[in-house]
């Protein structure tokens, strides 16, 4: 067997981090997964940190840096910057030490996690179009009130925290083949990276972003980190401009591989996950399933561990996700049709509906339409059915019956799952 690379976060960092964070956290589940449409015939388990204090890996890190200050250090309180799931782990870990925490997030963080990190008591300032510029501010607030800035993934203390999801999967699954987890700043993945190194195994390590925030593949091939542009991902937990220095010198040290997912294959990952696996994840969580599917070249003999990174999915952001996962199944079909402006005309065709067992979701009746004559209305008709199969043969219905309907695309306009830049640009 290779030799251990001599890495900046040895196994005993971890090891240590174990022992110093194993009073608040949870070893969290390691289950193996229903089958997942689009993915090869491999053994596939997922690491739910989605069910971890906080709904997040992130209480992993913040813990083992605030509990790892000297007492002086830490009763000046701590500050930290975050896209929301750092946050609520330093206010959490922040508490449990007894000591104030300030966390500055982006004006566009997620109203979900600025609400539940003030709930822990931290003091939240919203501050900046995106990650980047919230972290600068934290600094500065940081330097100017002499307190430790706790980093959200370039900090091996950090780092070691993160880790510790490493060894629980070793522990339960020596013999994992691939881990995958997503990328934001790196610190999860390089954090798992040395504690399994640490511990001779061979896994290879993906890591997978959002086509939107995707650094990671050029830093790789690069060898340096590269700054990308502001991301654009419904992914907030993803949402950095570059990967830290730290996690890519361990990510190069030990063979990472990476790819990068479309937003909707991340939102369906996350549908599936939820459907399938009856599992909430946010879109970081779903992102691990999203590029093992868009890459099944990737996998080969040996189990495959996805890492749940976390569960904290604005109950909004999760709506569009329904609907883009209904329609990337086939489960949605909508139709579009030109009726006579007669009594009886739209309950003859909704008949046809009822008749094939198809249930209407919504129904958009316009009689000002640029393409219609003055005795004629558009019809725009959205339905549930039980896969593609039965939308084709619904809509094959329609047409013996003799209506001239169309179908309609399910595209990004017709229900994107919140992609968005962090600001305006």
């Amino acid at each position: 067997m290779a030799p251990e690379p001599e890495l900046p976060v040895p196994l005993s960092a971890v090891e240590a981090a174990a022992r110093r964070i194993a009073h608040w956290v949870h070893p969290t589940p390691l289950l193996r997964a229903p089958a997942f449409p689009g993915l090869p015939d491999v053994p596939v388990y997922l690491k739910l940190e989605s069910l971890q204090t906080t709904g997040s890996f992130k209480l992993r890190g913040a813990l083992n840096k605030i509990f790892s200050l000297p007492d002086a250090e830490a009763a000046r309180g701590v500050v930290a910057a975050s896209a929301g799931n750092h946050a609520q782990g330093v206010a959490w870990a922040a508490r449990a030490r007894g000591i104030p925490a300030t966390i500055v997030m982006a004006e566009t963080a997620s109203p979900l996690k600025v609400s539940r990190t003030r709930a822990l008591g931290a003091e939240v300032v919203l501050s900046g179009a995106d990650y980047e510029e919230a972290h600068d501010r934290s600094v500065q607030i940081a330097r100017d009130q002499g307190r430790p800035y706790i980093h959200p993934f370039d900090d091996p203390d950090v780092i070691a925290g993160q880790g510790t999801i490493g060894l629980e999967i070793l522990d339960e699954l020596p013999e994992a083949a691939l881990v995958v987890a997503g990328v934001g700043g790196g610190g999860l993945l390089a954090g798992i990276a040395c504690a399994l190194r640490g511990r001779r195994s061979p896994a290879r390590i993906l890591g997978v972003q959002p086509t939107g925030a995707d650094t990671l593949r050029a830093s790789l091939r690069e060898g340096r980190v590269v700054v990308g542009p502001r991301p654009s991902t419904f992914a907030d937990g993803l949402a950095t401009r570059h990967i830290g220095d730290l996690p890519l010198q361990i990510l190069r040290a030990v063979g990472a591989e990476a790819v990068a997912v479309d937003d909707r294959t991340i939102a369906h990952a996350a549908f599936s996950l939820l459907d399938r696996a009856k599992l909430l994840a946010e879109g970081a969580g779903a992102t691990p399933l999203a590029g093992l599917r868009a890459h099944p070249e990737l996998v080969g003999p040996g189990p495959v561990v996805l890492v749940v990174s976390g569960g904290n999915l604005d109950p909004f952001t999760l709506d569009r996700i329904l609907f883009i996962g209904l329609a990337a199944e086939g489960r949605l079909l909508r139709l579009k049709a030109g009726l006579r402006d007669v009594p009886g005309q739209l309950e003859q065709f909704l008949d046809v509906a009822r008749t094939e067992a198809a249930n209407v979701r919504q129904i958009r009746h316009a009689r000002e339409a640029p393409d219609r004559s003055p005795g004629e209305v558009t019809v725009e008709l959205e339905l549930e059915v039980r896969d593609a199969e039965h939308g084709t043969a619904v809509e094959a219905a329609y047409r013996a019956k003799g209506w001239a309907v169309e179908r309609v695309p399910l595209g990004p306009a017709a229900g994107e799952a919140g992609s968005r830049p962090a600001s305006p640009p």
